[in-house]
């Protein structure tokens, strides 16, 4: 479960907010333990936020992984973010594998930290949170890579009840671990079919089977049950505006108890990859959306073709001034402007291909533009 990311998150998330990152660490269980810390600048202690917890994957570090860029969502949407991490793990004849959660994936009979409670871990972290700071108790989120997917799926099962909601990205749960929550819970899932670390799984299209535990449909077969959900209530594909190879199907499943869901997003073509601004979805803004109960507005039934799509791009991404609208197929009519907490921030009357967006905070933001064809979007970073 090597961590392998979209190269360009990492030269486009230029973290003029790192100040702001800071790192707590404790002895917890006789082992120091450590993770970042990022409080937006916006929180006051009158008002609860959400928290939102993001797990590394295996041989990853926190300060690697802070690299998707939740703290940019985090400056608008005004949430505390914390960026945990793993302790190393030195397997039998092999030896070191870096840091591992004790998730309950493994192979070969090895399961990484099968003696470490980072269940007790990750629980002792909302609860210190939580004391420093006015958290929302009933907004408590957890996202994971890999095997910090494998272990924020765990955390569903286990701390059922406490954690509001559940988004993994090509993680389902180990065959080291039983799942058996106590509840209902809302859980996404973000996998890629030609995933070469942790199968998607043949029986949904993939090209290989998950060799650590439950493939992509099985997991959501085992939540949809879980949840007591219904049938399909939204699919279809997200418009293919840039040219990465992948394309991104959605389905979501409604009717479902306690108010819960449960979301797929199936990335065709993709291999073991966290996607970024640069893609057709940005899976930390996906997330983030999922937490707040949204489900996507842009999505292209699949009985449209592509030869009927008006696509846009945007250009550059990020930006600190100016953005350029292309691949406009038909005469726009209006170009809008919306952060993180779904607000419009800019509105722009007539045929703009260029739009000022200098005046901005930073952060994550969704551009709307309305044309004779209809309402199509993307999303870009301002720094």
């Amino acid at each position: 479960m090597k961590n392998i990311y979209l190269s360009a998150i990492f030269s486009l998330l230029a973290f003029s907010t790192y100040a702001q990152m800071t790192t707590q660490s404790w002895d917890f269980e006789g082992e120091s333990r450590q993770y970042l810390q990022y409080v937006p600048s916006i929180y006051s202690a009158s008002e609860s936020v959400p928290l939102v917890i993001a797990l590394h994957g295996l041989g990853d570090n926190m300060n690697n992984f802070s690299g998707v860029g939740f703290q940019y969502v985090a400056d608008t949407a005004n949430f505390i973010l914390v960026y945990p991490e793993a302790l190393e793990f030195i397997a039998p004849i092999i030896g070191s594998m870096g840091n591992a959660w004790n998730s309950g994936a493994g192979t070969f009979g090895i399961y990484p930290s099968a003696d470490i409670d980072d269940v007790g871990f990750i629980n002792a972290i909302m609860d210190s949170v939580s004391a420093h700071y006015n958290i929302d108790q009933s907004k408590i989120y957890l996202t994971g890579f890999s095997m910090g997917g494998f272990m924020s799926n765990r955390l569903a099962c286990q701390l059922t009840g406490r954690v509001a909601a559940v988004a993994s990205v090509a993680g389902t749960v180990g065959d080291g671990y039983t799942c058996s929550p106590s509840e209902s819970i809302p859980m996404c899932h973000f996998h890629g079919t030609t995933d070469t670390n942790v199968g998607y799984g043949t029986d949904g299209g993939g090209d290989q089977d998950n060799t650590f535990g439950l493939s992509a449909v099985q997991w959501i077969d085992f939540w949809n049950t879980n949840d007591g959900c219904g049938n399909v209530s939204l699919d279809g594909q997200f418009p293919d505006t840039e040219s990465d190879a992948y394309t991104v199907e959605y389905v979501e499943y409604a009717g479902c108890t306690d108010n819960s869901r449960v979301v797929h997003y199936k990335v065709n073509g993709a291999d073991h990859v966290w996607l970024g601004p640069n893609n057709d979805v940005f899976y930390t803004l996906e997330i983030w959306k999922f937490f707040l109960g949204l489900s996507p507005t842009n999505l292209i039934p699949a009985s449209v073709s592509d030869i009927e799509l008006a696509t846009i791009g945007v250009y550059p991404n990020p930006t600190s001034d100016m953005i350029r609208i292309e691949n406009v197929s038909s005469k726009i009519l209006n170009v809008s402007v919306f952060n993180t907490a779904g607000q419009m921030v800019k509105e722009f009357a007539g045929s703009n291909l260029s739009v000022d967006v200098s005046e901005l905070t930073q952060g994550v933001y969704q551009i709307m533009v309305a044309t004779e064809k209809g309402l199509f979007s993307n999303t870009f970073i301002k720094n």
